[in-house]
């Protein structure tokens, strides 16, 4: 671990991301989310940490996990009071990038779950849409394709023990709609139930 580049590292979070505050619709309870990032003392670390750790985030409701920056730039996520902490996005700007496509999609028309297919069989036609890059994480993945955009998350499945993955898709108009239903039906075709 470099300490220079780690100390750094969170004094840039700091400088640029202390106090940002919004209300998160990518959080489960649509809460209002501060960034706080603080390094950690040197006994917040226990016997089998290895990595530079601060915390990144306050939330106002009581979830069961906490969000920590890790020293080299990854959002993770841990469970509260037990391992493993979760590489959920590879820096901040990812992390707020989501943020920014959930608020978005909150305005747009969710795709209707009725008859869908699975997460696999979803997963496994994304390789036809257009990934978006700067909202790509380790567990979060979005997608987007001529007025619909498709997300799937597999974080709560690594963080919190007996969740599943899911996905979620929504349309901006109506060709965004059509542009959906054409892509379910091809997901539908190749991965019949």
């Amino acid at each position: 671990m470099d300490v220079r580049a780690t100390s750094a590292l969170f004094q840039e979070a700091a400088a640029r991301f202390g106090g940002l505050r919004y209300r998160s619709i990518a959080w489960s309870f649509e809460e209002a989310v501060t960034f706080v990032p603080v390094p950690w003392a040197s006994d917040d670390y226990g016997a089998g940490d290895q990595d530079a750790m601060a915390d990144l985030i306050e939330h106002d409701v009581a979830h069961p996990y906490t969000v920590w920056l890790r020293g080299d730039g990854a959002v993770v996520y841990c469970f509260t009071g037990s391992a493993p902490a979760v590489p959920v996005f590879p820096n901040v700007e990812a992390l707020l990038e989501a943020e920014a496509l959930y608020q978005e999609c909150a305005t747009w028309t969710p795709v209707s779950l009725d008859d869908a297919p699975s997460l696999t069989a979803v997963e496994a036609h994304t390789e036809n849409l257009a990934l978006i890059p700067e909202a790509y994480g380790y567990t979060e993945h979005w997608w987007e394709e001529d007025g619909f955009r498709l997300h799937i998350w597999k974080t709560f499945a690594a963080v919190l023990p007996g969740s599943g993955a899911r996905w979620a898709a929504w349309t901006r108009d109506r060709s965004g709609e059509l542009a959906a239903r054409s892509f379910f039906a091809q997901v539908r075709h190749s991965y019949p139930a």
